[in-house]
Formats: C-alpha cells, structure tokens, sequence
C-alpha cells in the first residue's frame, strides 16, 4: 500500500514539474531582455564574489595546444607556428567532443589549438575573448576555425561584428590572418531547445568531473545561462548576427547532421542562394506520407539543430548521417566507427 501511494506522489510530483516548466518555458518569451540582463548581472557578481575560483577558472580558459596524448595540454604562449588549427566547443560542451577530430589532424601534420571558454556567458564576451586570445599570440600564416555547435556562432560573431572589427585588426596586423571557417552542427537561425540547457549543464558538470577539471563552483563559473537565451531563434544577438554579411575574405563551410532518412531526395553537398529555401532544393514528391516525413527530417536534423536551422545563405553545405555528438564523437571511446564529419573536414582542409 505504501508503494503505491509512493507512486502516485512521484507521479504527481513529476506532472507538477512539467507543468511548471511548460509554463515557465511559455512565459519566459515575454521578458527574455530582462532575463538576459539579470543573467548577466548574476555573472558579473559571481565574479565579484569569488575572486580567487574566478582566477583559477581563468587559467582554463584560452588557446591551449593539442599534444597528441593524454596528457594535459598545456596554454599557448609567444609564437606559433603556422597550420594551426582552433577547435572552438559549444554549449555546455568542455571540449572532449573535439578528441577524435585533434587526433586525426594531430596525426595529419595539423598544429591544433583548443579553445576553452565560459561557454554559458554571453556568445559575445566568448566572441571577445577568442579575438583577445588571438591577438596575444604571434600566430604565423593562415589560421582555420573550426565550432561545432554554438562554437561556429562564437567564431562567425568574431569575424564579422563591427565592435570587435576583426577585418580592421587583420589589416593591421594585430590578428592572424583565418583563411576557412567551418561549422559543425551550427545553429546559424538559433535553436529552440536551448530553453532546456538545464539538462546540457548537467552532463556538462558530470563530464568535468571525470576528467578531473570540475570544482564546487564550476556550474556558475562558466556563465549563469545568457548564452542560451541567445541561442533562441527570436534573441537579439541572432537577429543581430543574421543581420551582418558572411566575411567575404574567408572560406565558410558548414557541416550539417542527419538522423532522419528523410527527406529521400536530400542531396549530400548543395549551396543555397538567397533567394532559394530548403525545400525548394529536393524535388516534389507526389507521395504526401513521404513529403510529411521529408518536412519532419528538416526538423528534426541532428536531433538537437534543425537543418532548416544550421543551413546558412551563400555557404557550401554537406550534410553527414548522424547527431549532434556522433558527427564528431562516437558514443562508446573503444568503438572503431570513423565520425563522419572527420573526413568532411580533413577534405576541406586539403582542397
């Protein structure tokens, strides 16, 4: 009898929590400006606060090189040499997605840099921070980006946002010069499922511990959420984006997953212009069964990003089966698969 009665709490505690956070979900579209900036404001005091963990969190963040083993890389100081490459993680992300990818351009020849940062503060202060970090290094030639995720949106910020005026830093030598930009599960129209980041936090949190670089503070450390508002399709930072032109003086690629084996008539590699859709690109398909599963697969796209989402205007496009992790990780680390954005990018790199 106690039990059952154990249930039916836990079922109606578990019904109250959907309900409230529906509702929160629902409302929160109102005030989003103001959550923003309270957001913001509780960063900047956590910072106040905790002087000596926000030092030491600082020594994490930054350009640090790949050494090709398991042991811990170290920041990169002075000069360095040229074919580097920067490997920028996204939300919630401490970077270890990239592991697979670094070691295959580790054994290339490639110089891989990491860029660690509070991936939670607001994508324009990581925006800033990734052009202060360039701007302390004596990087020699050309220089490629790689994000996955939110990381393509920190980098493609950098780029083109006139306050930060990297193009004018370029020309004066102040900044390496980037000659490609590739995306990996971009969301560069937002992503809605950046309301429930709370989930992403967590396995962010759990998987610093077991690699032995979390500590009491670190979920507040690296931001208090604002980027996850500015993921959102409606936030002011992506109107803001989408409003400013690709950089024209720089190769842009994007790499987008697919879960879904619809639509059938996907072509694997296209390039949109501005005044195509998505849709517009595949066929028509008489079979409307086969057209509604072919709109559900633009949805759904890599699980967490939709195609319609991640395919930017002007810029090639291949697309790769499998999620937003599996385009670049594999899920058990004794597996033998090769993700398929590897070989995407490591083409990329050799045309």
């Amino acid at each position: 009898m106690k039990s059952v009665n154990f249930k039916k709490k836990l079922t109606r505690l578990f019904f109250v929590l959907l309900g409230v956070t529906l509702v929160y979900q629902t409302g929160r579209t109102f005030f989003l400006k103001q959550e923003w900036q309270a957001r913001n404001c509780a960063y900047e005091m956590v910072k106040l606060l905790f002087p000596d963990a926000w030092d030491r969190a600082c020594d994490q963040y930054g350009l640090f090189c790949f050494n090709g083993s398991e042991k811990p890389m170290q920041k990169c100081t002075g000069v360095v040499e040229s074919g580097s490459i920067i490997l920028i993680h996204g939300l919630d992300e401490p970077g270890l997605i990239f592991e697979p990818l670094a070691l295959a351009l580790h054994r290339k020849g490639y110089l891989v840099l990491f860029f660690f940062y509070p991936d939670d503060q607001r994508i324009d202060a990581s925006s800033r921070l990734l052009f202060n970090n360039l701007s302390s290094l004596s990087l020699a030639g050309p220089v490629v980006l790689v994000g996955h995720s939110m990381g393509g949106l920190v980098a493609r910020h950098m780029l083109v946002d006139p306050v930060i005026d990297y193009a004018g830093a370029r020309a004066r030598t102040k900044v390496p010069e980037i000659s490609d930009l590739i995306m990996v599960g971009t969301p560069n129209h937002g992503a809605f499922l950046s309301r429930f980041r709370l989930f992403m936090e967590i396995r962010e949190q759990c998987l610093l511990a077991s690699d032995h670089r979390w500590h009491r503070l670190s979920g507040f450390i690296d931001g208090t959420g604002a980027a996850g508002i500015d993921l959102l399709p409606q936030s002011e930072f992506m109107r803001h984006l989408n409003s400013l032109p690709y950089p024209g003086d720089v190769h842009c690629h994007m790499i987008a997953g697919h879960i879904f084996p619809f639509p059938v008539n996907m072509p694997e590699q296209f390039q949109m212009t501005g005044n195509q859709t998505l849709e517009g690109l595949l066929l028509s398909e008489k079979n409307y069964f086969l057209s509604v599963l072919g709109k559900a697969g633009l949805l759904i796209g890599d699980g967490l990003v939709s195609i319609n989402s991640s395919v930017p205007f002007n810029v090639p496009v291949t697309l790769v089966k499998g999620n937003h992790k599996t385009m670049l990780a594999n899920c058990f680390s004794g597996s033998s698969r090769i993700p398929p954005a590897i070989p995407v990018i490591l083409d990329i790199l050799e045309l």
